[in-house]
């Protein structure tokens, strides 16, 4: 048992305790307040089928009733004030309950002044999935299995509440393994679905090799990914259509107001919106035409220009990187917290780890909503949910001393309102049907059945997700580069067929072999695609890049060994950067514009620049030859700043291979 208490003053939860825990540890967490209203203003309803009025609902809820308790000690203008501020706070709790996929009924007749949120409409329903739909849901989830596709296991269960995701599911093979985008990409297409295509937004972009970030006026019409995602949009500065990286956009996301548009750009917003202009667009075409767009010859002279100068005389302070992720705002975190009380009511004895993974947390966020969930008032008001074990209120012992136990959380109220979760979040929303995308796009031979499904089910999934979500998942390209799709597919047969193929192959250090291997999986990881497979020269596991990837022959005749056979049913922990007592150690930095793609490094220590987002970043190359052919494809996106040598011989490369591509 845990030797955390609640504590029986619900304040204590509430708001931080400068005298410090029970324990003796300063309390540094807080159940968050919003979050707590509006689920405790859902359960309320849930509990009673003929509604409360706005003054019971006030009484009821503890939060409420101290906000309208100190305005009735209030008169005058300061009485009109708070009570203007406390319909307010009612008003976005209802707004982030209603966003969540809940029915809450305003009163609707002069002599009715109830609202009411209906048992009957209230949760997902039911999609009937048939086998072969099922088979598709969970291999979309295993192909994501290494991945922390935001949401994405929540969606699984929600879907199918049944399934039990830790007994697994032997209709589903690990054939491929994703990872699609960074965590800032996925964040991004979430906005912008959020917002919905063909509306006007705006946000900072950082062009490849730019130092500063610029405001960019745009109409969104689809969106791609070839290694990283890519959105297509109509410019409005510049009228003209443009492609813009994902990875490359800062800051916030957010709609143009109609009456900051000037008239011809508010004529070509509508000709937009009805179908007039961009009708017949070509998303994966246009992609595919503007991410070719950048030759060798552009990368070599962008990586001369920024290696040219004199190195930085000193270092920016380097230290080790943390995982951060961005805040929620508040309809996101009641959206999760009212999906995990269904979860922890109807399965029980989930563990920590098990929720960090399913809804893609850090151990602050968890523990924040923990302490949320612990204050949500039951039909048995005063009595609220029971977690058990209660959480510290202290981060560092919830990580330290919880988190490392790990014991089963047990979540108890008097009533079930709440078991049936509402919603499959936006995150793992847009989290399934980029899965289930995949699954129809990169699908193997062999596989079109769990295509077919997969098909059948995306319909499913898009009519009771919101509509900007399934637009924009409608809009979306999977599909690999052109360059690629030959070997992809040669890749996909051999394993499908169990065969070894013949590889003509050049490292990251730019060395040249031919070897023959036994392709078992296809692996999509950030934005570069790879296959696995048992290499038998080296005689083990290998990873093989599909853009350098010279050439490749199948050998139908000479059938796979038993080494590769194990190696397909094995997890993988995916490409790793192999550090040896030969390894190169050097210092990037990387530019605003391409600052996201640092995590593929595998940094050991970083430093991002305030201002700028640049980020420096220390790490290790197999060899030298790997760290120049790196920043003299980056075309100018990443320099190297230590060892100086090193740095002057990019330069010198890149004179070298200008002046042959001259001749």
């Amino acid at each position: 048992m845990s030797r955390y208490r609640k504590p029986t003053d619900a304040s204590a939860i509430m708001q931080l305790d400068e005298e410090g825990t029970a324990e003796g540890a300063p309390q540094t967490a807080a159940a968050e307040d919003g979050v707590v209203r509006a689920l405790s203003l859902a359960n309320a309803l849930l509990n009673r089928p003929g509604g409360l009025t706005r003054e019971q609902i006030f009484d009821k809820i503890e939060l409420y009733r101290a906000r309208r308790d100190e305005r009735d000690r209030l008169v005058g203008s300061q009485r009109q004030r708070a009570d203007d501020a406390l319909e307010k706070l009612f008003g976005h709790d209802k707004e982030h309950l209603r966003s969540c996929g809940i029915k809450l009924l305003e009163p609707t007749a002069e002599d009715d002044y109830r609202y009411r949120i209906s048992r009957t409409q209230y949760g997902l329903p039911d999609l009937s999935l048939t086998s072969q739909e099922r088979s598709a849901l969970y291999r979309a989830q295993l192909q994501f299995a290494r991945n922390t596709i935001a949401g994405l296991q929540h969606a699984v269960w929600a879907i199918d509440p049944e399934y039990d995701d830790a007994a697994g599911s032997p209709a589903a093979p690990r054939v491929v393994q994703s990872s699609i985008g960074s965590d800032t990409e996925v964040a991004h297409l979430l906005d912008i679905s959020r917002i919905g295509l063909r509306a006007a937004i705006t946000f900072r972009y950082t062009g490849r090799g730019r130092r500063q970030a610029e405001t960019r006026r745009v109409v969104p019409l689809g969106m791609g990914v070839r290694g990283h995602w890519y959105l297509l949009a109509h410019d409005l500065d510049r009228d003209a259509q443009r492609t813009f990286r994902l990875d490359r956009v800062s800051g916030t996301i957010s709609t143009l107001p109609a009456a900051s548009l000037s008239e011809p750009e508010s004529v070509t917003l509508k000709q937009i919106t009805r179908g007039g202009r961009y009708a017949a667009l070509d998303v994966a075409a246009e992609v595919d035409r503007n991410v070719a767009g950048f030759t060798e010859h552009d990368a070599v002279e962008g990586a001369l220009r920024v290696h040219q100068d004199e190195a930085p005389g000193t270092l920016p302070k380097l230290t080790r990187g943390t995982s951060r992720r961005r805040r929620d705002d508040a309809s996101t975190k009641t959206e999760r917290v009212i999906n995990m009380i269904a979860l922890l009511l109807t399965r029980g004895g989930i563990r920590p780890s098990e929720l960090l993974e399913k809804y893609s947390l850090t151990p602050d966020q968890l523990l924040r909503d923990l302490l949320s969930i612990s204050l949500v008032t039951t039909d048995q008001y005063p009595d609220t949910l029971d977690v058990t074990p209660f959480p510290p209120l202290n981060d560092e012992q919830f990580i330290t001393e919880y988190l490392t136990a790990d014991q089963p959380i047990e979540l108890r109220a008097s009533g079930g309102a709440m078991d049936r979760p509402v919603s499959l979040t936006k995150p793992g929303a847009m989290s399934l049907l980029i899965a289930l995308k995949s699954l129809i796009e990169l699908c193997p031979p062999g596989d079109e059945h769990i295509a077919a499904a997969a098909e059948s089910l995306q319909r499913k999934v898009m009519a009771i997700v919101p509509e900007p979500i399934a637009h924009a998942a409608e809009s979306m390209s999977l599909a690999p580069q052109a360059a690629h799709r030959a070997v992809l597919r040669a890749a996909q047969q051999a394993s499908s067929a169990g065969h070894a193929v013949e590889l003509a192959y050049t490292d990251i250090s730019g060395r040249s072999s031919t070897r023959v291997v036994e392709p078992v999986q296809v692996v999509h990881d950030g934005p570069h695609t790879y296959m696995r497979a048992w290499c038998r020269r080296a005689q083990g596991e290998r990873f093989f890049r599909l853009d350098r990837i010279a050439d490749l022959k199948p050998l139908p005749h000479d059938p796979q060994g038993e080494r590769s056979a194990a190696l397909s049913l094995s997890d993988s922990s995916g490409p790793q950067v192999p550090v040896t007592a030969d390894s190169v150690s050097v210092v990037l930095r990387f530019s605003p514009s391409a600052a996201g793609q640092a995590f593929l490094y595998h940094p050991v220590k970083q430093h991002t620049e305030k201002v700028t987002g640049a980020r420096t970043i220390l790490t290790s190359f197999v060899t030298k030859e790997a760290v120049i052919g790196t920043c003299l494809r980056a075309g100018g996106d990443v320099e190297v700043i230590r060892p100086v040598e090193l740095r002057e011989e990019v330069a010198e490369r890149a004179l070298e291979l200008l002046g042959q591509q001259q001749k």
